[in-house]
């Protein structure tokens, strides 16, 4: 305003002052066209001509007085209409494109304090969001980094922040944030609603016990404390998941809080309370009232879990039949969890009387036995197949549950097989490899009488059965025999494709990969190896062994003082242990810790004498000549070598 009208005075000239009005302003002081130039004098910092424009006014008008705000600083009036409509489509480099043309022709220029003070909140929000959606929480957290929770207005960006730490485990701030938004006191309280809403999610961050404290300190009011009523469901919710997660817990929650969820899952509106209240209640051995739950939750929706549960709440009433029906109808959604499909089919399989199975059931139990490699499934799909007359798929099962794990009913199984086949050069095999160990059996299977069964439905072969070798050796063991490393392993890998591999069959594969020097391989295969009881000490001693062969010493004698092994075996592994401790330390000259190993060693088996060489040289090396010299005499008695006679040479030089 000051430039334009200083503007205006230049245009008009002092033609436009009527007489009048010029005596006018020369009693009572300068009007505002000619302050207009003073103030643009300044603005401009012009001050010679500012000092010629006082000098000028002073004469035209004594007692003037140069007014106070002519050197005060210019208001800017800026239209920041553009800034604003890029800042409501979040276009920040918009904005710093605009901010940045506008202080190329004015340097002086800056937003105003409002727009800056919004963009900065805009994009902290827009940050917060964008980390938010793709589960980015140490981004949400850095976006956050100066919002305070106990003042914070928006709150919602205190819930992300809230959902940041709970995923990332910090507990303290996720505490401090909550204890920020629940307890600010007057006009700072957040609003019944918000309250409400931080509540509900402090159901997920913390116990029921700490939730119900804070709700009993913060329900000040009639209208809160109804508004508190879902948190209290949602509490409840939280205690019977709990529960029913926890297999140690037995005792049950208060009925009288559970009755309020049964009331409410009563109206069927919530498939998850349907849901829970079922495994409450089959765990409390109440399978009537859990079955109850979990047709109803079927009925909202197919789900494999909640028939899962219908299953075992049929089977502990002991409907057998019905749990069985529940296992047909989901046969495809259980196969994903090929154990529980396994023992829920077994039904038609186990007993004679049971009515016979369908192609489908018989190809769904196969490949459930498949992929969990479970010997006792198998052993039973085998006496299926036996006592139908299928000889065939019979040896092929009994086979099968034999590698996977030994035992005199299997062996029993196939040996039968064998007799109803005329096999008879691989029973006889079979006999001659088991009878020391199952003296019992072979009595009873040379008078068993065949069986009478058929079944309409052909049980179906295992998939990459192996030809009878020797009594029922697999595949995988026949390549390891016969020094087939490479192909051992590949039959190993095809059984872990199509699920759970057996202990045994992974301690052969462990050593394939061993013998193919493919250390980290065999190693993985031997840890598998050590969870079954049977395999342990074989697995324990191989895993040391190709941890040796890795030079991973401290390793290999952790796995010694882990697992048992036999007195020769740790006998073994220990001496190759202190051999290669006497090496490392000869290596970085630490000659003493180099005749510590070698006597450790000595105690359990007889020294080669390459090492007691380097025991002559660790002698040498820490000044002891005289048993440097007794060292290599000694070897220099029993056989003549090089490295002995330089040993013995040098040691008599020094000593000289």
């Amino acid at each position: 305003m000051r430039s334009s009208l200083f503007l205006t005075a230049l245009l008009l000239g002092s033609s436009a002052l009527s007489p009048c009005a010029l005596a006018e302003e020369t009693k009572s002081g300068p009007g505002e066209v000619e302050l207009a130039a003073l103030y643009y004098y300044a603005e401009q910092q012009q001050q010679d001509r500012l000092e010629a424009e006082t000098s000028r006014l002073r004469l035209k008008y004594p007692d003037f007085v140069v007014p106070a705000d002519v050197y005060a600083p210019v208001a800017q009036q800026v239209d920041e209409t553009t800034l604003w409509a890029l800042y409501e489509k979040n276009d920040f480099v918009g904005i710093a494109a605009e901010i940045g043309r506008r202080q190329t022709e004015n340097p002086q220029w800056s937003p105003s304090e409002d727009f800056s003070g919004k963009l900065a909140r805009r994009k902290q929000r827009v940050e917060m969001m964008a980390a938010t959606a793709r589960k980015d929480w140490i981004g949400v957290i850095e976006a956050a980094k100066a919002l305070d929770p106990s003042t914070e207005t928006e709150v919602d960006l205190v819930w992300m922040l809230l959902d940041a730490y709970a995923e990332t485990g910090a507990k303290d701030a996720l505490t401090g944030a909550y204890r920020g938004l629940l307890f600010r006191e007057g006009d700072k309280r957040l609003p019944d609603a918000r309250i409400l809403t931080t509540l509900q999610k402090s159901t997920r961050d913390f116990s029921s016990e700490d939730v119900r404290k804070a709700m009993g300190v913060l329900a000040t009011s009639p209208m809160l404390q109804a508004g508190l009523q879902p948190v209290e469901l949602d509490l409840t919710r939280k205690d019977v998941a709990d529960f029913n997660a926890d297999e140690k817990r037995q005792t049950p929650i208060a009925e009288g809080e559970v009755a309020k969820l049964r009331a409410l899952a009563e109206k069927g509106e919530r498939l998850e309370d349907l849901s829970l209240l079922g495994w409450y209640d089959l765990k409390l051995k109440a399978p009537e009232s859990a079955a109850r739950w979990f047709k109803a939750a079927l009925v909202k929706r197919r789900d494999e879990e909640n028939a899962k549960g219908l299953y075992l709440s049929l089977a502990a009433e002991n409907k057998q039949e019905e749990a069985y029906a529940v296992a047909e109808d989901y046969i495809e959604e259980f196969s994903d969890d090929p154990e529980f499909l396994m023992n829920a089919l077994s039904l038609r399989f186990s007993k004679p009387d049971q009515p016979d199975a369908d192609i489908k059931t018989v190809t769904a139990y196969s490949n459930a036995i498949l992929a969990t490699s479970d010997a006792d499934h198998a052993e039973i799909l085998a006496w299926y197949a036996y006592n139908s007359s299928q000889f065939e798929a019979s040896k092929a099962w009994f086979e099968k549950s034999l590698d996977w794990e030994s035992a005199p009913v299997r062996v029993k199984g196939l040996a039968l097989s064998l007799l109803r086949l005329g096999a008879k050069k691989d029973y006889a095999a079979l006999e001659d490899e088991y009878r020391d160990i199952y003296p019992e059996i072979w009595v009873e299977i040379k008078v068993a009488t065949p069986p009478k069964g058929r079944r309409s439905v052909a049980v179906e072969m295992p998939v990459a059965t192996a030809s009878s070798t020797g009594g029922g050796g697999t595949s995988y063991l026949a390549h390891f025999k016969a020094k087939r490393y490479s192909a051992c392993v590949k039959d190993v890998s095809a059984l872990e494709a199509r699920g759970k591999v057996s202990a045994d069959a992974m301690l052969i594969k462990g050593w394939c990969y061993l013998e193919l020097s493919r250390l980290a391989d065999a190693r993985n295969a031997f840890e598998s190896a050590l969870n079954n009881s049977r395999t342990q000490q074989d697995a324990a001693y191989g895993a040391a062994l190709t941890l040796l062969r890795g030079r991973l010493t401290d390793d290999a004698e952790a796995m010694v003082a882990t697992y048992a092994m036999s007195e020769k075996r740790e006998r073994e592994v220990r001496a190759e242990i202190y051999w290669q401790r006497a090496r490392s330390a000869f290596d970085h000259k630490q000659y003493q810790n180099v005749l510590d190993a070698l006597n450790a060693r000595a105690s359990l088996v007889a020294e080669p004498a390459d090492l007691s060489q380097l025991r002559g040289w660790s002698y040498y090396h820490l000044g002891n000549r005289g048993q440097a010299k007794a060292v290599f005499a000694r070897l220099n008695m029993q056989f003549y070598d090089p490295a002995s006679a330089v040993g013995l040479s040098a040691s008599n030089t020094t000593l000289r």
